[in-house]
């Protein structure tokens, strides 16, 4: 599969992502995805998060997403979010979880950003017993936004439910998803109206966990709560 094949369908799989608030993208199995994980897992050496990368991004231009995807997610943005801003506000980070890090899991959250994209690059494997961060996510659980104050109010509101009780409480009164990315294939979803967690990565997992997530289109101030965290955590 060549790359515009990979993006042949993203038209009607963006109507699904309206719909239902997420969709899966074709597998990215038709990458060297073990040489990608390799360099980009040396380029953040001992962190956890890493903002942007020269090979993050060489990953990002091969997959040619700039081309193909975010100028329709920018059009649906303007449209049915009255997004005002351009196209050029993303934030891309890569997330690597070691086996038995006790901090990345049930971190129950919002993003301030539309639109959120994970990108599978390593899943460990682990035993029956065990789990490999797989994302938990419950789509249009709260609505848009309407300013900051009451997306700074919201966030506040569920960060009740991080913690894996506050998760097993949580999934009781409302539809849980949970994707392993072990089919390799992206998920996209609307990023400020999805509570998203991960499970942990077990002690016992073949190898770290790589991700990497794509964010377009923070509607809030640039010293908005979501820019104030990520201005934090790039510290």
């Amino acid at each position: 599969m060549n790359i515009e094949e990979y993006w042949s369908d993203i038209d009607s799989r963006l109507e699904n992502l309206l719909n239902d608030g997420y969709v899966k993208l074709p597998s990215l199995r038709m990458l060297n995805l073990e040489h990608i994980a390799s360099n980009i897992s040396d380029e953040m050496g001992s962190l956890t998060f890493k903002e942007l990368g020269l090979c993050h991004k060489n990953f990002l231009d091969e997959l040619a997403i700039e081309k193909y995807l975010t100028p329709k997610l920018h059009k649906i943005a303007s449209e049915v979010f009255s997004y005002k801003g351009d196209d050029s506000n993303q934030y891309h980070v890569a997330r690597k979880v070691e086996p038995g890090n006790a901090t990345e899991m049930f971190r129950a959250h919002f993003d301030s950003h539309l639109f959120t994209m994970v990108l599978p690059i390593k899943i460990p494997e682990t035993s029956n017993n065990g789990t490999a961060g797989d994302l938990i996510y419950f789509p249009y659980a709260r609505k848009v936004p309407g300013n900051e104050i009451t997306n700074f109010v919201g966030k506040a509101y569920y960060k009740r439910y991080a913690s894996k009780e506050g998760m097993e409480k949580f999934s009781s009164n409302s539809s849980k998803k949970v994707d392993d990315f072990r089919d390799y294939q992206p998920l996209l979803f609307v990023g400020n109206t999805t509570l998203h967690t991960n499970y942990p990565v077990s002690p016992d997992c073949s190898s770290y966990r790589l991700t990497l997530l794509a964010h377009f289109f923070d509607p809030s101030p640039k010293y908005g709560v979501g820019g104030l965290l990520r201005l934090i955590r790039n510290r």
